[in-house]
């Protein structure tokens, strides 16, 4: 008896044992699984994801006319493969890699694609244990594949950027950087082309490669002109400006010591003097590079460059871009050297086409920017319809409406009176615009510039297309005028309402 009742208390004590011991890996178990799953969930190594991203059914990006873009479609085995039929929308859509990540809309957008923006934890936890590949949300891009295809195809091979934005929307028709990579072949190229800093396929040129503004900078400091009078008119273009055409000598700063950098225009007139909207048409440096300290503070320059936020990272919507802080100094702290060099675009200001292209926005806006996007729906797996994104309603004002109307004037009058920025014309576009040339340090590399946009206004309701074009190692700044006239007609022709019959 007493023998008996010794073993029912060791079998108590074992079954204990084993329900504590059962309890300690329950708690394990739902530590692991509740409290930390988003740790495991994030670690790299973690196979599960790399199993689970590989059959996700990842989301399609489709262009504003329901093009595909980019989608995903089984292998053999099962394992999803992103396609991109046209490798040409590389610079905006990017690119997806299981080993490299993504970029462009593919990165911005990357909760939406996978679902996550609309699954729930529970809806996840359900997926995992009943094995079911889950899909995400498609998300339709504010591109234009005919105007992404012409902008690319008169870039070519040529390295530099194109952007083309529709006004007051701020909806991004074109995103063109080149040179880029295919898309489909991302796993297989991008490890060889990292160490590539000389043409840096992997850099997007138009969100975040910086440039010297060089002459496009003369848009700006005619900006600042204006704006010192309280009330400007048409009048000041009419001013006469001494030695408008005599070339500039700028003392530009470097490693080895100061060198000296000559710019003339770049169409030259047969007269020295000519007036403020003549010196602009024909690209002229000397009204704008000798203006600080001349005939404008230097304080209201640097005021200039701030409102149209030329000293920030520019804003795409949905992007996170931090290409780097400005180097800019003070300009209390410039000599006269320096600030002619800065007014003359050749100094430590350096700019994104993103950049550029809010300035001409604001000119064609009546001075407002508008909310640079590049997607502006989703629609998530099942769906029957889209459902829009959120884009800043903000528009703030970069100008005066009198000072913009002044600038719209002086871009007309270069598009009629320069034959260089006149090559951006295409059919019957009405054109605004500036050809102007960079050089980039540390050889003073040429870099074609063209701003400007074609007026699209009708039945009273102001609207235009929007351009900005960088062109690398180009000596021809109507190189510039010349993709930007292709990319314009091909967003014309895109955006313009159907004929009646």
């Amino acid at each position: 008896m007493i023998g008996e009742q010794a073993m029912i208390r060791e079998l108590n004590r074992l079954t204990l044992a084993l329900l504590a011991g059962f309890g300690v890996v329950a708690l394990v178990a739902v530590y692991w699984s509740v409290v930390r799953a988003e740790t495991l969930r994030e670690r790299g190594d973690n196979l599960r994801n790399v199993h689970a991203d590989q059959r996700l059914q990842r989301g399609a990006i489709f262009d504003r006319d329901a093009v595909p873009l980019a989608y995903s479609v089984p292998d053999e085995s099962g394992m999803m493969q992103r396609i991109y039929p046209d490798p040409a929308v590389a610079g905006a859509v990017g690119y997806f890699s299981l080993d490299y990540g993504a970029a462009g809309i593919e990165g911005a957008f990357d909760n939406e694609l996978r679902g996550d923006d609309v699954r729930s934890g529970w809806e996840e936890f359900v997926d995992e244990t009943l094995h079911r590949d889950p899909s995400g949300s498609d998300v339709r891009s504010t591109l234009d594949l005919d105007v992404q295809q012409a902008a690319a195809a008169a870039l070519g091979d040529r390295q530099g950027a194109v952007v083309v934005v529709a006004v007051p929307s701020g909806a991004i028709l074109a995103l063109v950087s080149q040179p880029g990579i295919d898309p489909n072949r991302a796993e297989a190229d991008i490890e060889a082309l990292l160490p590539d800093d000389e043409t840096a396929p992997l850099l997007n040129r138009v969100t975040t490669r910086r440039y010297p503004p060089g002459g496009a900078l003369q848009t700006v400091v005619l900006a600042a002109l204006l704006s010192a009078d309280p009330d400007v008119s048409e009048a000041a273009l009419s001013v006469m400006v001494p030695d408008a055409a005599a070339p500039v000598t700028l003392a530009l700063p470097d490693e080895d010591g100061d060198t000296a950098l000559t710019l003339a225009c770049l169409v030259p007139p047969e007269t020295e003097t000519l007036t403020l909207a003549e010196a602009y048409s024909r690209g002229c440096p000397a009204p704008f590079a000798l203006a600080p300290g001349n005939t404008l503070d230097p304080v209201r320059l640097w005021e200039r460059f701030a409102a149209f936020h030329l000293l920030e990272p520019p804003v795409l919507a949905g992007f996170d871009l931090l290409p780097g802080e400005p180097t800019l100094l003070p300009v209390s702290e410039l000599g006269p050297d320096t600030l002619q060099a800065e007014a003359g675009g050749q100094g430590t200001l350096l700019v994104t086409p993103l950049h550029m292209l809010q300035v001409v926005v604001a000119i064609a806006n009546g001075g407002n920017a508008v909310p640079l996007h590049l997607v502006d729906a989703v629609r998530p797996p099942d769906a029957d319809g889209w459902h829009p994104v959120s884009v800043p309603l903000y528009r703030p004002a970069l100008l005066r409406a009198d000072v913009a109307q002044v600038l719209r004037l002086a871009m007309l009058q270069a598009a009629a009176q320069n034959p260089l920025v006149g090559r951006a014309r295409q059919g019957e576009m009405v054109v605004y615009g500036h050809s102007a040339l960079a050089y980039d340090e540390p050889d003073e590399t040429p870099v074609a510039w063209f701003v400007g946009f074609a007026d699209t206004t009708e039945r009273d309701e102001p609207a235009a297309l929007a351009v900005v074009v960088v062109i690398e190692d180009e000596p021809d700044p109507g190189a510039a005028a010349d993709v930007a006239g292709s990319a314009l007609f091909a967003a014309v022709q895109a955006t313009q309402p159907e004929q009646e019959n």
